[in-house]
């Protein structure tokens, strides 16, 4: 079968909608021929491939995969009007849109429409409660067609049916639930892995950051732009300043980073708090398994389900995060993790110190992930769940 996926991020793009339509793609590539059509701009962007950004209409091909970095004519945020697409979709037996794409949806609507025998699915990842003015006026037209493309798609897939079941699209699973899939997003579990406690890396680590013995480590991971400021890490910063021998460590960047380094110097915690930055894929999971506990407190709606928090599971480690549609679905609350209150710092400390003050909670809870995620969200088993529903 030949697959066009069209998706407004991939990488070398760092965001978890990018990351996953990739790994998406890969696995349908296996037995697919599969072209995926992304904006080129988002690649320049990237602070880490700004010295070597895609050229437009770079044609990138690996076996089945081929990936096509497509210039936009018109491109707001993360937003783009593709309208080379219409002259390539053609080909393909199948359409699988990663939505949403504001610019871009339209023209698969109204491509389905004229050539209704081309099979559509649609991959819905979140909703979109906090847009610029710029991105809202450029989201308007996918707004009106909205109801029309998604009752022309063969199939509907999302990463959890709890969140459908709150979203925007609720009304099109109440009218058509057979149209609807939940496939988790997925973890390579070779490379999320748990380490033993005492290895030389990880306490090489400990020495690098300055995390003493006894120290217990918070940790988040994220993008620090205004565009991810939906993540809580204002509120979670706020939440340590009464925890007694912790260090919170922060992994991610972007131009709200120093607007969250400048809280904790007023609050007088920035020696507890310990920004990195972005690291390695390898540095990544050290920093993983240095952790007591992953939060992840996420304040509405444009959370939708976090792989971080899979990732952090994979490595035993224990996870809290925000009680959201889809993100409380991700995990069952007092095995693997812990859920508490979106948006509120005070909670968030409450059960933060309740966690640390049973150390015992650390090693049982993290066993439990670690198999969960065996279980659930191995890469995979959502292959073969993925190809069947493709079918």
């Amino acid at each position: 079968m030949k697959i066009a996926i069209v998706t407004a991020t991939f990488p070398p793009y760092i965001g978890g909608m990018g990351n996953s339509a990739y790994e998406i793609a890969r696995l349908l590539a296996m037995q697919n021929q599969v072209t995926v059509f992304t904006p080129f701009c988002h690649c320049e962007r990237n602070e880490v491939e700004r010295s070597n950004p895609c050229p437009p209409d770079r044609h990138v091909c690996n076996g089945n995969l081929k990936i096509e970095y497509i210039k936009p004519t018109l491109q707001i945020g993360k937003g783009a009007v593709l309208l080379k697409l219409w002259q390539e979709l053609k080909e393909f037996d199948l359409l699988y849109l990663h939505y949403p794409f504001f610019g871009t949806t339209e023209i698969i609507w109204l491509f389905k429409l004229l050539n209704p025998k081309i099979k559509l699915i649609i991959h819905f990842h979140m909703d979109t409660p906090a847009l610029s003015w710029k991105m809202k006026i450029l989201s308007l037209p996918s707004l009106i067609i909205k109801k029309s493309l998604f009752k022309r798609a063969e199939k509907i897939i999302s990463a959890s049916l709890d969140y459908v079941a709150h979203s925007s699209i609720k009304k099109y699973f109440q009218k058509w639930p057979d149209k609807f899939y939940e496939i988790p997003f997925g973890v390579h579990l070779d490379k999320f892995h748990v380490f033993p406690y005492d290895i030389p890396e990880l306490q090489e680590l400990r020495d690098k950051l300055g995390i003493r013995k006894g120290e217990k480590v918070i940790l988040f991971v994220g993008a620090l732009d205004e565009a991810h400021s939906f993540k809580g890490v204002d509120n979670l910063i706020k939440a340590i300043v009464k925890l007694l021998n912790v260090k919170l460590l922060i992994i991610g960047d972007g131009d709200r980073r120093q607007k969250y380094e400048n809280l904790a110097k007023e609050l007088k915690i920035e020696k507890d708090v310990i920004f990195t930055g972005r690291v390695s894929d390898e540095e990544l999971i050290l920093h993983y398994n240095l952790a007591d506990i992953f939060v992840l407190p996420s304040v509405d709606k444009s959370e939708a389900f976090g792989i971080v928090l899979i990732e952090a599971m994979a490595c035993g480690v224990p996870v809290m995060a925000s009680d959201l549609p889809g993100v409380r679905s991700v995990f069952q609350n007092g095995v693997q993790g812990i859920t508490v209150a979106s948006g509120s710092a005070r909670h968030l400390q409450k059960k933060l110190e309740e966690y640390l003050r049973y150390p015992q909670k650390r090693l049982k809870m993290g066993r439990a992930a670690r198999e969960l995620v065996e279980t659930k969200y191995d890469w995979g088993k959502i292959k073969e769940r993925l190809q069947v529903i493709i079918n």
